[in-house]
């Protein structure tokens, strides 16, 4: 057995405890209970983007309800690296092919499932809400950025959100995500686009070896209490996938947030 890694970072801290994180539509809807912040897009009726003056330098001021993308102290998204340990919150997956449905939130592009799919997180399941992209990637890996960031979204009975990132690089294109990005164009209306069947576990790379820790919605209103794994092992894209998502939401990436002392779990399963 490998025992955990402790490192701070301010010095990066490898250590073992996950904290309560949360997540549900785009990285900005969600819900709480009966309805709760989402990581990564709309918070409307306000509004918001990714420049100028109403940037994410900004969300704090653009309305009273963004207070925690300005004060908050356990934001997201974060730089990670080194390190490794035992998982003390090993993550299991529950997916299965499923038709899916493909829908534009204003800020990024969202892949439902239309059957049940989730994940368990140290024995707490979480069921599967939607999955988007931000193109870069919003995490970075010992300040490397990627050419995309998924985020998978979940949410438990209680309310709590869980959300799985994983990294994209160029490679070969990818048979497993055409679904996804070949439907992404349609979708740019507003319009909701029939995916077909999603193979969702091929989705996810065969490791499932991740950096856990305790941060926030990336996108206003920037709620703290969310549960993030993002996974060490990226998968890859074509570059003519990756060009469709630059092209329906390019730049949709908020920047680093300082750790402010929080322990981040390098956990290998």
């Amino acid at each position: 057995m490998r025992s955990a890694t402790l490192m701070t970072r301010k010095s990066l801290i490898v250590g073992s405890g996950l904290g309560l994180l949360a997540l549900v539509t785009g990285c900005s809807r969600s819900a709480a209970g009966a309805a709760a912040p989402s990581p990564s897009a709309s918070a409307a009726p306000h509004a918001w983007s990714y420049d100028g003056a109403e940037g994410p330098e900004h969300w704090g001021a653009l309305s009273s309800d963004f207070g925690s993308c300005s004060s908050g102290t356990a934001q997201s998204p974060i730089d990670v690296g080194g390190g490794s340990g035992l998982s003390p919150a090993p993550l299991a997956l529950a997916y299965s092919a499923s038709e899916g449905e493909i829908t534009d939130n204003g800020h990024t592009t969202e892949l439902h499932a239309l059957t049940a799919q989730g994940i368990t997180v140290g024995g707490k399941k979480y069921a599967f809400k939607q999955l988007h992209f931000h193109a870069p990637s919003e995490h970075t890996l010992d300040g490397v950025r990627h050419e995309a960031e998924f985020h998978f979204v979940h949410q438990a009975d209680d309310g709590g959100l869980a959300v799985v990132g994983i990294l994209a690089t160029v490679g070969a294109p990818n048979a497993a995500w055409a679904p996804f990005t070949e439907g992404v164009p349609a979708a740019a209306d507003g319009q909701k686009v029939p995916a077909g069947v999603v193979d969702f576990p091929a989705l996810f790379p065969a490791s499932l070896d991740h950096f856990a820790y305790d941060g926030s919605l990336t996108t206003p209103p920037c709620s703290e209490g969310v549960r993030w794994l993002l996974l060490k092992t990226p998968v890859e894209l074509g570059a003519g996938q990756l060009a469709t998502l630059r092209a329906a939401h390019a730049g949709n990436s908020r920047p680093v947030q300082p750790l402010n002392g929080r322990d981040v779990v390098a956990a290998d399963q």
